[in-house]
């Protein structure tokens, strides 16, 4: 431990003692900011973006135990992080989860509270920050920007002027903007042409130590508990237009039909919207009993079921980051994924990439990988390294550094691993 290290430790500050249950101003020595983060975005099913908000707070509690922490979130949240953050770490529920009571709290609560507490930096780490400012300095994360790139594959209220609009204002208004790959960064730019190249981030999100290779019986013992009991191709995400789920049903069809294909199709995932084509779809007698759509599965079970695959396809038709295929590759799974966005930056050359409005290119693929094991293994230990590359450690700590930036201080508190 270097010296930095050794004086967070030997200087500790419970968090409980300086602040009362209501908020208020705190008693904090100098040198250590006040943080606010506000999660009143996550949602009960986890979504990508869900995922980062978590796995943020919980790995700044672990290399950061020098500043304080305030965590604002929804009521029905307010047990999610017991026992997981250190004594810095305050959670504070604000709001329902309803959508119109979460933005009236967002929009004039947590501006008020953040002031009463005086903080240094506030987090808005879902698209949106509150209108009022204050003398906060605010930092904004933004996950993409398919409401602009792509504004038919989302619902109305994300692709409705007033949304992007304020999504924009946001953007111009933050200290600094974090994105989570330079695709992303590309489209801010092309959207906003005079935005600051001074004020983006790169930061990619990590991949779990969750995600990785399980005892075969471990994931038999799942698979059975879910219902799985034939080989599979697994996708895993939001059955929405944006996945481009039809492609992949299409070219399984097809391989089906001419018979290359033992290995039934499991989709996991929510029903979000937009998804009448693919329940179309996969009702035709040639799909009947060979396509499973399994659901949402909890973040205790998914490892397993990506364990458990042949092979992964996601062919999405834009990311922003793209969890699913890093994390099946974690988990010692070959993968298939869509040479586009953020994709072609995280992925190239650890899985095989196809057009994606190309379902020849697909379903020649999908045969690739079933029908080639020399082919498996060899994206199996491509994607084991590439994975391997993105570590929540380090998304937090790149984010306390933009914390320390733009508070226009360095807090060097930080514990190593």
């Amino acid at each position: 431990m270097d010296p930095i290290s050794i004086m967070a430790v030997a200087n500790p500050m419970k968090e409980g003692s300086a602040i009362e249950s209501g908020g208020g101003l705190t008693s904090i020595p100098h040198g250590r900011r006040r943080i606010a983060l506000d999660l009143t975005a996550l949602l009960p099913h986890e979504t990508g973006v869900d995922r980062y908000m978590i796995q943020l707070v919980l790995y700044l509690g672990k290399v950061d135990q020098w500043n304080h922490y305030r965590i604002y979130v929804n009521w029905e949240d307010r047990n999610r992080f017991v026992g997981l953050l250190p004594e810095n770490f305050r959670v504070i529920p604000l709001s329902r989860r309803s959508r119109a009571v979460r933005l009236l709290f967002q929009q004039v609560l947590l501006p008020i509270l953040v002031g009463w507490w005086e903080a240094d930096v506030v987090h808005s780490p879902s698209f949106i920050m509150p209108m009022v400012r204050g003398s906060q300095h605010h930092i904004l994360t933004v996950h993409d920007m398919t409401s602009f790139t792509l504004p038919k594959c989302h619902i109305l209220l994300r692709r409705s002027f007033p949304y992007r609009q304020v999504l924009l204002w946001s953007i111009r208004r933050a200290h600094l903007i974090t994105v989570p790959s330079g695709s992303t960064q590309k489209d801010m730019y092309h959207w906003i042409p005079d935005l600051s190249r001074k004020r983006v981030r790169v930061i990619p999100g990590g991949i779990g130590e969750e995600f990785q290779v399980y005892p075969r019986q471990s994931i038999q013992n799942t698979l059975e508990r879910l219902g799985i009991s034939a080989s599979y191709i697994l996708y895993v995400g939001t059955i929405e237009p944006r996945k481009n789920l039809p492609l992949l049903v299409q070219s399984y069809k097809q391989l089906v039909k001419m018979g290359k294909t033992k290995e039934h199709l499991v989709l996991v995932g929510r029903l979000g919207w937009g998804y009448d084509a693919v329940l179309k779809q996969i009702e035709s007698p040639e799909l009947k009993h060979r396509v499973h759509l399994v659901g949402y599965v909890h973040q205790h079970d998914l490892p397993l079921v990506y364990a458990g695959a042949t092979l992964f396809v996601y062919p999405s038709l834009q990311e922003g980051f793209g969890f699913p295929p890093l994390e099946a590759m974690a988990c010692g799974v070959p993968t298939i994924s869509s040479q586009t966005s953020s994709l072609i930056e995280n992925l190239q050359g650890a899985a095989i990439l196809v057009p994606p409005d190309d379902q020849e290119s697909l379903t020649n693929a999908i045969d690739q990988l079933l029908n080639d094991r020399a082919c498996r293994d060899r994206y199996r230990q491509e994607g084991f390294a590439r994975a391997a590359a993105f570590r929540w450690e380090d998304t937090a700590r790149r984010t306390l550094q933009c914390y320390q930036e733009v508070s226009g201080s360095y807090s060097p508190k930080t514990r190593d691993s």
